[in-house]
């Protein structure tokens, strides 16, 4: 799961039965200790996210600009990265190659709409990113 990887495994290397094993173990005596601030860590993200929509929506109708501070636009990162990488695992990406298959889906695909969420995100990641860049 790329939300909450395994801290002791190698996605290179293929270990034998005993090395895997103890690479369960430890991954597991690791996230025993790590994921609740994980997940805590990213719903804040996540309700980082809402908030700053809900105050833009209830500033009113005419448009609105959003603006964050730089703790809110790191929060934003983190939830749209964990956004992404959750389409991703449903979209079975696992390298470059295959985001650039989606660019060549036909519009029919059932997986399209995924896929513009996915890459919309990313170009808003893009977007946020630049725009904390001296």
């Amino acid at each position: 799961m790329r939300l909450f990887p395994d801290a002791y495994s190698d996605p290179e290397g293929t270990p034998g039965p005993k090395e895997a094993e103890e690479q369960r173990a430890y991954s597991s005596e690791f996230r025993r200790y790590t994921e609740n601030d994980l997940r805590a860590g990213k719903r804040e993200n996540a309700l980082a996210v809402i908030r700053a929509l809900d105050e833009l929506n209830a500033a009113g109708e005419g448009g609105a600009v959003l603006k964050l501070s730089p703790e809110q636009s790191t929060q934003w990162l983190g939830a749209l990265n964990d956004l992404r990488l959750a389409i991703g695992s449903r979209l079975d990406i696992t390298d470059e190659e295959d985001t650039d298959l989606l660019y060549r889906l036909p519009d029919e695909d059932p997986r399209k709409p995924m896929v513009m969420a996915y890459l919309w995100l990313g170009g808003l990641q893009e977007t946020l990113v630049s725009t904390l860049m001296p």
